[in-house]
């Protein structure tokens, strides 16, 4: 098991460059800002990068190899970097900067997905992964959620802390188990109905109508 290097104020990665059989590298909450000397590390599969201090993500467009990446709690806006990142099954992203998720776009692999705390309104880029499972878009401006509709896989869907009113894309959703829509400005949750293996779909915060949980037992809605 390799050591994680996390927390360990670590500034500058320049002399793990020459360490290209590493598969696996942790380097979380450190201080790291220019990552460079890692685009030489081709062999990685697995990188965590979360909460460091960058905004550059260019070097890791060489990784082809990785199927795991964290870069959560970083400045990142730009993720076109990551579109050829083909083999990623699992991504973490929340808490950047991030406007645009259109580099995601091809990475149809995906199965975990996270963005939430980001400046998204538009995920129409993200109606081409099918593949995925757990999917984390709260504390953005997101509106319009139609593109979901084709993510037959989800399980799980996080939404919270958006601005979506109408919520009927979800009913071909029917795989969902776990929902939150935490504060939106959700009026009408009839569209719930279809979701039968839901288990505690999150309604807080939403000027719903009719507050009669529309998949069973009704004791799992929480208003």
């Amino acid at each position: 098991m390799p050591e994680p290097l996390g927390e360990a104020g670590i500034g500058l990665v320049r002399p793990l460059a020459s360490l290209t059989n590493l598969t696996t590298l942790f380097l979380d909450s450190n201080q790291i800002s220019d990552i460079s000397p890692l685009a030489s590390l081709t062999s990685l599969n697995t990188l965590s990068l979360f909460d460091n201090e960058i905004s550059n993500i260019s070097p890791l467009s060489s990784l082809t190899n990785l199927k795991t990446l964290s870069l959560s709690n970083n400045q990142i806006s730009d993720i076109s970097p990551l579109s050829s990142l083909s083999n990623l099954t699992w991504l973490a992203l929340g808490n950047n900067q991030i406007s645009n998720v259109s580099p995601l776009e091809s990475l149809s692999a995906l199965a975990w997905l996270t963005l939430f705390e980001n400046q998204i309104t538009d995920i129409s880029p993200l109606a081409s992964l099918v593949n995925l499972k757990n999917l984390s878009l709260g504390n953005n401006q997101i509106s319009d959620i139609s593109p979901l509709a084709s993510l037959l896989n989800l399980t799980e869907l996080f939404l919270f802390n958006n601005e979506v009113s109408d919520i009927s894309h979800l009913e071909s959703l029917t795989n969902l188990n776990w929902l939150d829509l935490f504060n939106n400005p959700v009026s009408e949750i009839r569209p719930l109905r279809l979701l039968t293996n839901l288990t505690s779909p999150d309604l807080r915060g939403n000027p719903i109508t009719q507050k009669n949980c529309p998949v069973k037992p009704e004791s799992v809605c929480r208003f």
